[in-house]
């Protein structure tokens, strides 16, 4: 099971990954297969999902990785918890769910984030993306000019754990 705890380590690691963002009422795994089938992008789920500390509690996110069509690696993660290390849940009742949480606060829009080394891959699967009725929406951007330095630092962690 891996769990980023140190992301400021890779302050001087260059972080130059392309990004998508994606909106989807597909559960995670019905998008990697439907990515797969359609994009032969052998998305395959992490057997553990990876653990991350934030506000004081131990939030779950599952991960899986593939590659592109030249071989070059991708990853996906879901921006929403699938759900927590903590006992939050022994204080529900019957009418409460267990809490969510969003790796990256700043892009709680997306659904899904999906990593890629390719720039010109990841940009041509984003127009591929939106013109499919499976996606409500997708965005391409590169993570290190859009995101906060420790959110790139996370996501690069999960990239290559």
């Amino acid at each position: 099971m891996a769990r980023v705890t140190k992301i400021n380590a890779l302050a001087s690691e260059k972080m130059d990954f392309s990004t998508l963002g994606i909106r989807s009422e597909l559960k995670d795994y019905e998008l990697a297969y439907w990515l797969n089938l359609y994009f032969d992008l052998k998305l395959i789920a992490r057997p553990e999902p990876t653990d991350v500390q934030s506000g004081g509690g131990v939030w779950e996110y599952n991960v899986f990785d593939g590659v592109d069509h030249k071989g070059e690696g991708l990853c996906m993660v879901t921006n929403n918890s699938s759900g927590t290390k903590d006992d939050i849940t022994t204080d529900l009742n019957l009418f409460e769910s267990t809490p969510e949480k969003h790796l990256l606060p700043s892009l709680k829009h997306w659904d899904y984030l999906l990593m890629a080394e390719n720039a010109e891959f990841a940009f041509d699967l984003e127009s591929a993306l939106k013109r499919n009725p499976k996606i409500t929406t997708a965005s391409y951007f590169e993570a290190h000019t859009q995101l906060t330095q420790p959110e790139t630092h996370l996501l690069y962690e999960i990239r290559n754990n």
